[in-house]
């Protein structure tokens, strides 16, 4: 059985196991014959939620354990291997002017949709005046300077795949200025990136047991407890970031990359799926870069420095979620949002969305 489908049996399987806990059913049908053998059933179901939110944890903790290695590794193989500086500049420029784009796009997207929707107009009036303010974002020099390591081995232990990143590009730079010496230390970082991809096979063979026990707890905290303004917040996330594939990237693919839309997203399913799942781009990094190679033919050097480049700076759902969270919570107190919060709301989001960790909220 293909990998895909054994995470979608996985996340089907999740589903009606977080069913069966949230609404409690094992226990109701006991309670009809015998209340003692109910309670044990009850204390079961708790200690099982527990057991899966481990089995999720362990999964996801296995993924982020490939992501500093596989960043640093890949991002500075491609770098190496185009040869050609202002070639390396002309990528490297598109690259980042494609993801701020396409991030501020994927803002005005969820604006639009919360503006049309207004999930959080119905929550005027009730208990949320108690709430605390969180402030987001930063200011972008701040920002600037945050992403610069003093030590590379801290960027690596605290997962600041940011720092990574700018650690790995300086290191390629000393690697092509170091000439034959610098060769070496490039053969042992080619081999490092291949060992990676081997350990990211490895570490799949238990995503779908990782995906079931995800989904599960999460259906089984919120089953039915979601109330309908914040149903309708998530829908609001849920339809721009379908319009941001359906559209921007869609068009993108088609007229700027001129590829067939059809075969590029069945060669990226395992990794879409996983995304799916998993919530998490940092996670979702080693597939993505397998399903590039492997599926869609890309060149190793390119799709190493491009698609670990875009796990922490091109999250465009992300750009959503903060968008439409921040009205929907305007909303929900009544706040009128001028025209100089929405150019705030705009920076501080796509500040925040390059600086946000690639790993579940």
């Amino acid at each position: 059985m293909k990998p895909w489908l054994k995470i979608l049996l996985g996340l089907g399987l999740g589903i009606v196991i977080g069913l069966i806990l949230n609404y409690h059913l094992v226990y109701h049908f006991f309670n009809l014959f015998d209340s003692a053998v109910a309670e044990r059933i009850l204390s079961l179901e708790t200690a099982c939620k527990g057991l899966l939110g481990r089995l999720g944890k362990v999964f996801i903790d296995l993924l982020k354990m490939l992501v500093g290695l596989i960043v640093f590794s890949s991002l500075i193989t491609g770098m190496c291997h185009i040869n050609d500086p202002k070639k390396l500049g002309r990528i490297g420029l598109r690259t980042i002017l494609f993801y701020i784009v396409t991030t501020v796009i994927a803002i005005g997207l969820g604006l639009m949709m919360v503006y049309s929707i207004s999930p959080g107009k119905s929550l005027v009036g009730s208990a949320l005046a108690g709430g605390q303010s969180t402030k987001v974002g930063g200011s972008l020099i701040d920002f600037v300077f945050s992403i610069v390591p003093s030590n590379p081995f801290a960027a690596f232990a605290e997962g600041n795949v940011l720092q990574i990143i700018v650690f790995a590009i300086f290191f390629a730079f000393a690697i092509t200025l170091a000439g034959e010496k610098g060769k070496p230390i490039l053969r042992f970082i080619e081999a490092l990136s291949e060992v990676m991809a081997n350990l990211t096979h490895v570490i799949m063979k238990f995503a779908p047991y990782g995906v079931s026990a995800l989904i599960a707890i999460a259906v089984g905290d919120l089953g039915s407890k979601v109330m309908l303004p914040l149903f309708l917040a998530i829908v609001c996330i849920i339809c721009a970031c379908f319009l941001q594939v359906a559209i921007v990237f869609t068009l993108s693919l088609r007229f700027l990359a001129k590829l067939k839309v059809t075969p590029f997203f069945k060669g990226m399913k395992d990794a879409i799926v996983l995304a799916f799942t998993t919530s998490s781009s940092s996670a979702t990094l080693p597939v993505s870069l397998e399903c590039a190679r492997d599926h869609l033919g890309l060149s190793s050097d390119i799709s190493g420095f491009v698609l670990s480049l875009g796990s922490t700076i091109n999250m465009n759902g992300t750009a959503i979620g903060q968008s439409v969270l921040t009205i929907f919570i305007a909303q929900a107190y009544g706040s009128e949002v001028t025209f100089s919060n929405m150019i705030i709301l705009f920076f501080t989001t796509l500040v925040s969305a390059f600086g946000t960790a690639g790993v579940p909220w």
